[in-house]
């Protein structure tokens, strides 16, 4: 059972795969049971949010008797009609353990597929052929010939920046490095479909001056302006060729070491433009101006386009990822009882049922009153405060009128919450709880008492291991006797503890008596 539940809690992350399995099977029990399992959930959420939406409890709570609950309901669990009219008398007001005998139910159903997927696996693995096989991770010669790879390697770099004249950049080969990390989907990023999008123009271009790269987008977007004017205005595409030329086509940019193009694209565009000096004094011909566009275009489509949107992808992530957090911290204050008690991995739901039916049974709420009495002075109280939390629920079903509601909530207020015996507060829940209780006693309605209720049920749910640990070990009859035997061991010792503290205060006050002259 608690393999089970623990899969269904993670089953959406596994990509359902075990509601899948219920689907395949052609079981319409099993797949109504895992579907109903999960819509439950939805509903038990409601109640642990910070803000409590009454109307949103009544519409969940009607569509689950509707579905799933409910004579000839449309994908019907096959619950017991005892069981259902139990549910259907409490739905009004509902409250979260109003589907407990249902859920208890459906876990009992859903473990025959439970345990059959499990086999199934189990066979499938057998199958599975494992073949041994030896590999040498590690050797002498390894290493011997992995640092000569190493030392070839920084050796060629070398001779390539030798034969290029060109001095080596550590902030491309940085963002060469960097490229690796660029997600598959942005390299094929188009400079054209940017151009058309002010906002990530701009955004684009304050990248690009972060990194000290703005000349390229300048140099395309002034050479793509040439290319646009029209003809016949010759005296404005001379001036805008001049323009170009004086700024990109000397040694700091084009045809400097930090160059878009390589050595052998510069001295192909110096050749195809009748030498070095023809191209610093005639005017450029569209064609080598069509060059040059190309290996900015290429530069910033390969190298820093990508980059951008990897940045802005990773952003937004670290956006999601803040938002996310927010969101989970928000939750992880109303997360389900049993998510967080003992601050371990998950309790099973089959556990909190059961708690809470030993809580409602005469016998062993006595027992665990008992237990708990001797861990800890305002727990005692807390189950009987649970106990007539849930008598005041029945109340509230059986519709009967307000003035009989009130003077009950007041007598649970009076006993537990404002208590004319010190202290006023005798259970353990925290004051801002207690405040709230008493400011909002007529506004909050049926659910009045539902935070400190949870509260104290979460507490209580620490002791419910160890006293399911002392029940195994004891018959029925003795567990009770044998915690009013160490109450009694607890009571003596404090008893003692107060007649040591009294003697003392005595000793001392006899000694000032005999100091104290006549």
């Amino acid at each position: 059972m608690e393999s089970m539940l623990q899969s269904l809690y993670l089953d959406n992350r596994a990509g359902y795969y075990f509601t899948q399995f219920c689907e395949k099977s052609g079981n319409k029990l099993w797949k109504n049971s895992a579907y109903f399992w999960f819509d439950l959930q939805a509903y038990h959420q409601l109640f642990y949010q910070e803000t409590l939406h009454p109307f949103k409890i009544c519409k969940q709570a009607q569509f689950l008797y509707a579905t799933y609950i409910a004579p000839s309901a449309s994908m019907d669990i096959g619950l017991h009609q005892r069981k259902r009219n139990m549910i259907y008398q409490k739905i009004d007001p509902a409250f979260e353990d109003l589907f407990d005998p249902a859920e208890e139910y459906i876990l009992t159903v859903l473990i025959e597929p439970w345990m059959k997927m499990m086999e199934e696996d189990k066979y499938t693995y057998g199958k599975v052929e494992l073949v041994e096989e030896t590999r040498q991770l590690d050797s002498v010669y390894f290493r011997k010939l992995q640092a000569l790879h190493q030392e070839s390697g920084s050796k060629k770099d070398e001779s390539v920046v030798a034969d290029t004249g060109l001095p080596s950049c550590p902030d491309a080969l940085k963002e060469d490095k960097h490229l690796h990390q660029v997600p598959k989907e942005l390299t094929g990023s188009n400079l054209s479909d940017l151009i058309h999008d002010k906002e990530k123009l701009e955004q684009f271009w304050a990248f690009l001056n972060e990194h000290s790269a703005g000349m390229d987008l300048m140099c395309w977007l002034d050479i793509e302006q040439f290319r646009k004017m029209l003809h016949k205005d010759k005296e404005k595409r001379e001036e805008k060729s001049k323009d170009i030329k004086n700024k990109y086509l000397n040694k700091q940019y084009f045809f400097g070491p930090n160059s878009p193009a390589t050595r052998e694209q510069q001295e192909q565009l110096i050749h195809s433009g009748g030498g070095w000096g023809q191209i610093l004094q005639d005017q450029l011909s569209a064609a080598v101006l069509l060059e040059i566009q190309q290996c900015v275009q290429k530069r910033l489509e390969k190298q820093w386009l990508p980059l951008f949107l990897a940045d802005e992808h990773h952003r937004v992530e670290g956006q999601i990822r803040d938002m996310t957090e927010d969101t989970s911290r928000q939750k992880q204050k109303t997360t389900r009882l049993w998510k967080h008690a003992n601050n371990k991995c998950v309790s099973s739901s089959s556990e909190v049922i059961a708690f809470r039916k030993a809580l409602l049974n005469p016998v062993t709420a006595n027992e665990f009153q008992h237990f708990v009495s001797l861990q800890g002075d305002l727990l005692e109280n807390g189950v009987l405060f649970w106990q007539e939390v849930q008598k005041y629920k029945d109340l509230c079903h059986s519709h009967c009128d307000d003035a009989t509601i009130q003077k009950k909530i007041t007598a649970i207020i009076d006993c537990f919450i404002n208590s004319a015996i010190p202290p006023a507060l005798q259970i353990d829940i925290p004051m801002e709880q207690a405040k709230k209780i008493l400011e909002h006693r007529r506004d909050l309605g049926p659910y009045i008492f539902r935070e400190a209720q949870m509260s104290i049920f979460a507490l209580l749910f620490k002791f419910w291991p160890k006293f399911c640990k002392l029940q195994s070990n004891l018959a029925g009859d003795k567990i009770l006797l044998a915690l009013e035997r160490k109450e009694g061991k607890k009571m003596q010792k404090k008893g003692d503890r107060t007649a040591e503290v009294r003697f003392t205060k005595f000793r001392v006050t006899a000694d000032d008596c005999i100091k104290t002259p006549s």
